[in-house]
């Protein structure tokens, strides 16, 4: 008797560890471990047409494989491009959504530096350099004009004389100098299809010009006639000019 009652014993005891070993094991399989991986988000509402900058971004710790696969994993990959529309407080930033300033395939807009303006001006074959320009050249831009303008000789003649009617005179001056070209026609292409002996055919250009030279640029396209002069590959130095008007070229003749 005494022999069963200990066998129920070891038994029962054996029952119970491999009942505790099977409950433990059961445990450890419940406890799955996350691994967690970095994205970008937004740290503030981030309205549309906006440059994204270092302060709009933060990080944020996600479950591996719960994030947008395109979503950006360090905030340098998102600072410095366009949004095309609202970002929210907390949102993946994805910069494949974005727009890159002064990338041609994300539109003229996103070419035209901060504080510069898009001009497009109507050229023909003498006026467009016969087809020659491309985009990157420079080129000063001259206007040919009838003005009122007087030389300095002409000025002081009319203090003694209290002359009071001005001369018009066929005028030529530097509109604007060392302007870029963005486009040429409706290409933003920087080496357009090229027609017979390497030119192509365009009717307008468009350049970066300031404000203030926008504003000269469609006085003297709407006054007179402007004329663009190509310049020689890296030469940017400013240069000065007077106006020139038809009577001082017969002072200035060979």
């Amino acid at each position: 008797m005494k022999k069963v009652i200990l066998f129920s014993l070891v038994a029962a005891v054996c029952a119970g560890v491999m009942l505790y070993l099977y409950l433990g094991k059961l445990e450890q399989q419940k406890q799955v471990e996350v691994v967690y991986e970095t994205v970008v988000v937004a740290a503030q509402d981030i309205p549309a047409y906006t440059s994204v900058t270092p302060e709009m971004l933060t990080t944020k710790q996600v479950a591996q494989g719960s994030s947008h696969p395109l979503a950006a994993r360090d905030i340098t990959d998102a600072v410095g491009f366009v949004t095309e529309g609202a970002i929210l407080s907390g949102e993946e930033v994805i910069p494949a959504k974005l727009k890159q300033p002064g990338q041609v395939e994300s539109g003229l807009s996103y070419v035209v530096p901060k504080g510069m303006r898009a001009l497009t001006i109507a050229v023909d074959e003498i006026s467009g350099l016969a087809g020659f320009l491309q985009r990157g050249d420079y080129v000063d831009i001259y206007a040919y004009l009838t003005t009122s303008y007087l030389t300095p000789e002409q000025e002081a003649l009319a203090a003694t004389t209290e002359q009071t009617t001005v001369p018009q005179q066929a005028t030529t001056v530097l509109a604007a100098q060392n302007v870029n070209i963005v486009a040429v026609g409706t290409s933003l292409a920087k080496d357009p299809a090229a027609g017979e002996g390497g030119a192509i055919g365009y009717s307008s250009v468009t350049v970066l010009v300031t404000p203030e030279q926008a504003m000269r640029l469609i006085q003297s396209a709407r006054s007179g006639v402007v004329m663009m002069v190509i310049r020689a590959n890296g030469d940017h130095e400013t240069i000065t000019q007077q106006p020139v008007v038809s009577d001082s070229l017969l002072d200035k003749a060979d």
